[in-house]
């Protein structure tokens, strides 16, 4: 019983903490905001990787003009110098079925 108290518990704060912002976690930045579609236009071409990290396994490319769909936030990951900016930004889109991360410098997001 002690057991199910705890675990009920857990849940609980496990639902209230995807109300708020979690940015600067591995996990991803959620907002409120997450269940919005948006168009991300990419400005130079850019590969879609498994990860927030420009070591990460690239899955397919998201060539320049080319747009993909994405969730409305940002996430924040591994640093890069792309498009003439340092950043941590990241931003998920999904291309063809594919679903990665691409650095958020070379793309507008919404568009």
């Amino acid at each position: 019983m002690h057991t199910r108290r705890i675990l009920g518990a857990a849940m609980a704060s496990a639902a209230l903490v995807g109300t708020t912002l979690v940015a600067g976690s591995p996990a991803m930045a959620q907002t409120n905001a997450a269940a919005a579609s948006c168009t991300a236009l990419a400005l130079e071409t850019v590969v879609i990787r498994d990860r927030m990290s420009v070591n990460g396994t690239g899955l397919a490319q998201l060539n320049k003009g080319e747009r993909a769909s994405s969730p409305c936030q940002m996430y924040y990951g591994g640093s890069y110098s792309k498009c003439g900016i340092n950043s941590n930004r990241w931003v998920k889109v999904t291309k063809h079925g594919v679903t990665g991360y691409v650095v958020g410098t070379c793309v507008k997001q919404p568009a």
